[in-house]
């Protein structure tokens, strides 16, 4: 299955029991914009980011231009970015986030789910196509596919409920984050010296 072909798979618009509608990004259109965030040429400035949302043809929020609203049809503010201060005078985008379905009320969430849940495999299928397999992670109702691309950004596609939605991380991000798993990795490989037993001479 291809992006061009995976869409055909689930409706991406439904009329709910209560009037209300569901709608889910149909993949092409999600992969294209997906690819065009994670494969950009990083690191990536605000102003950058600002020049690709012109790009892909969507508009920020009026008061903060860091929330999106595209023109996937989920009528919200569907994407934004996130930025830390790369040194004194400059900041970077660490990450990207892009909702593929919209907001329901709550209680229609049953009748949702199994759209939802065909269109997450579709997306994944797709994304697997391009980037080859990725890492499946499951927490309780939370599933995740995340794909490490050679630049060292990622794309991390997850499920939960209703939701869909993906978040692409920088490659400085994904740096820290390892930098920091080996830091408390090494913590906790210092805190697990054996303790002498009861009585024992503990050399001090």
């Amino acid at each position: 299955m291809t992006a061009d072909t995976a869409g055909a798979v689930f409706p991406t618009e439904m009329v709910l029991s209560d009037g209300s509608v569901y709608r889910v990004v149909p993949v092409e259109t999600g992969v294209r914009a997906i690819r065009a965030w994670a494969e950009y040429p990083w690191p990536m400035s605000p102003a950058q980011a600002l020049a690709l949302r012109d790009r892909l043809g969507w508009t920020s929020s009026p008061t903060k231009e860091w929330m999106f609203t595209t023109d996937h049809d989920l009528e919200e503010k569907d994407a934004s970015f996130t930025d830390v201060e790369a040194d004194r005078d400059t900041r970077t985008v660490s990450s990207f986030h892009l909702s593929l379905t919209s907001r329901i009320p709550k209680d229609m969430t049953n009748e949702a789910v199994p759209i939802t849940e065909r269109a997450f495999d579709a997306y994944v299928e797709a994304l697997t196509a391009i980037y080859g397999q990725g890492k499946r992670g499951k927490r309780k109702q939370h599933t995740t596919v995340t794909w490490t691309l050679p630049s060292d950004a990622s794309v991390r596609i997850g499920t939960v409920g209703w939701v869909i939605g993906v978040d692409v991380n920088s490659p400085e991000l994904n740096e820290a984050a390892r930098g920091e798993a080996q830091y408390f990795a090494e913590i906790a490989d210092e805190n697990d010296v054996p303790y002498p037993p009861d009585g024992a001479d503990s050399g001090r």
